[in-house]
């Protein structure tokens, strides 16, 4: 099965999300959009995974989510990977990236190493994607949208817990499946 383990994020930031996405198709950005109630904070992709992969994650994350205190987020600024120039996917920021963030994405890391999994080749860099680009040369006026939105925000909100999805892909796009969840104290 294909997963991943992420933060999910609060109905009033996905409203923002959407209008954000509106805003920036309205300027002439050309992307494929990511679905609003798909979009997450994800701290870990794993790939293919087998149930018995899935299994020994899940048992590993309830032992280690069980004493993480929630926390507060916040979803702020824009921008593109690799860059505005030459966008392949782009994201809001959610910071801050150390602290609790970091230890609940680190814990993620080592429970996907210790079942086997390669590590994760690139730093964590938090971020919520609502676009990806396939062709950036078509992409339209990416760079000029982005500067337009450096003062986006989403606001704050309370990280209540992390999940384990599944992920179908479809032609309609992908659809998550919350294997398990695993609530802060």
């Amino acid at each position: 099965m294909r997963a991943f383990i992420a933060v999910e994020l609060p109905e009033v930031v996905h409203v923002a999300l959407e209008d954000l996405k509106v805003r920036l198709r309205e300027a002439g950005v050309r992307a494929s959009w990511v679905n609003g109630g798909n979009i997450h904070l994800t701290l870990r992709f794993l790939g293919e995974i087998e149930e018995d992969q899935a299994g020994r994650l899940i048992d590993m994350l309830e032992s280690e989510y069980v004493s993480v205190r929630r926390f507060v987020l916040e979803v702020r600024g824009v921008g593109a990977f690799p860059n505005a120039r030459r966008p392949s996917v782009l994201w809001a920021g959610c910071e801050p990236a150390e602290g609790p963030l970091e230890r609940v994405q680190r814990a993620a890391e080592t429970a996907a190493r210790a079942v086997g999994l390669a590590p994760e080749a690139k730093a964590f860099r938090p971020h919520l994607t609502v676009a990806r680009v396939k062709d950036w040369r078509a992409a339209g006026p990416v760079s000029e949208a982005l500067d337009r939105e450096q003062g986006f925000t989403a606001g704050e909100f309370e990280a209540a817990g992390v999940a384990l999805f599944r992920s179908r892909l479809m032609p309609s796009g992908a659809v998550y499946e919350r294997l398990k969840e695993f609530r802060f104290s």
